[in-house]
């Protein structure tokens, strides 16, 4: 940014009308901290299995700190990786009609 001189800022302060309170802008908006919470119930194995993946807001608002079942997976990851990498963990399972030729 350029630096304002004495004279600009007296001059810009001095043309600039009083704004009522109720006219000012409302104060930025800030996400919350817990953005977003992906569940997942597994239910292929003996025991149903829930695997959480929750996305903290960062200084960023295009990526997420994601922690996956209590754990930290990745500091600064957008939302199409986290879909990315979630597709990856959860692979298509083989229909029982392709069992290996039998």
């Amino acid at each position: 940014m350029y630096r304002r001189t004495r004279k600009y800022q007296a001059r810009r302060d001095r043309h600039r009308p009083d704004i009522a309170p109720g006219d000012q802008r409302p104060p930025t908006w800030q996400p919350p901290l817990l953005r977003r919470r992906i569940t997942i119930e597994d239910f292929d194995d003996a025991e149903p299995t829930i695997h959480t993946i929750e996305l903290f807001r960062t200084r960023r608002i295009d990526s997420y700190r994601a922690v996956v079942n209590g754990a930290e997976w990745h500091a600064g990851i957008g939302w199409s990786r986290v879909l990315d990498g979630l597709r990856r963990a959860l692979p298509r399972l083989l229909s029982p009609r392709n069992n290996g030729g039998e």
